[in-house]
């Protein structure tokens, strides 16, 4: 059962890379994918009784555009970074489930980052604010598939501490750092700048004001 879970976070993570690359391929793909992904949210939305969300080709547009810029100048920085926090987020993950005393033999680092890596895609969806209650659904869902009573406790004892660590913590620094990007504008690149930067060869046009 557990490779069943390890395979589909797999094709998951297989597929999701696969739209990122259709949609900055071009901006029809890039069109159609914030629609496809938009009807799907909005569907998901209105199940939770919230307003859907507009403009969904027009947003993805925008994004291929500022991700081919920010891909061409800072590729190598993005790649290390977001593998780091990924990296961590996993190991602080991994650390609570040993804490509380689930074992390898209970439950492998291999199932552990599967089933990691499928909920760190559903997340991206914005269903709730910070995932929440997805994420931790997701996880006792994917973690606890063939345990006993007393091991899926352990594991959902985990998953809250983890979620206090990793979602609860970070809020007040979110905050303090919000408000020195909001002060400090000298850092911060205008629209124009964005898209010159994506421009170019990509035959890329800014948006009117």
């Amino acid at each position: 059962t557990r490779v069943v879970v390890a395979l589909i976070g797999i094709a998951v993570l297989v597929a999701a890379v696969a739209a990122f690359a259709l949609l900055l391929r071009s901006e029809r793909l890039a069109r159609a994918i914030g629609r496809g992904l938009g009807a799907v949210v909005n569907w998901l939305r209105r199940m939770v009784r919230r307003q859907p969300i507009g403009d969904w080709e027009d947003r993805s547009a925008r994004f291929r555009s500022e991700t081919i810029g920010l891909l061409r100048h800072r590729w190598i920085s993005l790649t290390v970074f977001s593998l780091i926090s990924h990296l961590s987020l996993y190991l602080v993950l991994l650390a609570t489930l040993r804490n509380v005393g689930v074992s390898q033999d209970e439950l492998s680092w291999i199932a552990v980052l599967a089933a990691f890596s499928v909920v760190r895609l559903i997340s991206a969806l914005p269903i709730t604010p910070g995932g929440v209650g997805v994420v931790e659904l997701g996880y006792a869902a994917a973690m606890t598939i063939g345990l006993d009573e007393a091991t899926k406790a352990q594991v959902v004892a985990a998953i809250l501490v983890f979620r206090a660590i990793t979602y609860l913590l970070p809020i007040p620094l979110g905050a303090a750092s919000y408000l020195v990007w909001r002060g400090n504008r000298s850092w911060r690149l205008s629209r124009e700048d964005r898209f010159s930067m994506a421009g170019g060869a990509y035959g890329l046009e800014p948006e009117p004001a």
